[in-house]
């Protein structure tokens, strides 16, 4: 049998095997990133090309300025001011409800006239 190169089958294609054992990850991941992964289909089977995996790694690729940017754009675009108000208003449901007993109030005027208040 022709030898070939460490992961490389010889019809180009690998199996969930080799990728995996390619990029040191867990086959249950690799399944799990399928849908992000580009691969080919047979029936059931899974197949993928090194130099399209290869591509789509250096596609992955995030160095620190991109990393810091989108740190920086993450806390930039979370309204603070909305969360504060959905805290309280949260907070403000679990202390003043209609379940903490009866209310002294009396209810509409004609019960007002009814109680003799009026």
């Amino acid at each position: 049998m022709a030898s070939h190169s460490e992961n490389e089958q010889p019809s180009g294609f690998w199996d969930i095997n080799d990728l995996s054992k390619y990029l040191k990850v867990k086959v249950k991941t690799l399944y799990a990133l399928t849908s992000d992964i580009p691969h080919y289909r047979v029936g059931k089977l899974i197949r993928f090309r090194k130099q399209e995996i290869d591509s789509w790694m250096e596609n992955k690729k995030i160095n620190d300025i991109q990393r810091t940017n989108k740190s920086r754009k993450i806390k930039a675009s979370i309204p603070i001011d909305k969360l504060i108000r959905k805290a309280i208003d949260q907070s403000n449901d679990e202390v003043y409800n209609p379940y903490h007993g009866k209310s002294d109030r009396i209810e509409g005027p004609r019960k007002e006239i009814y109680n003799g208040s009026i």
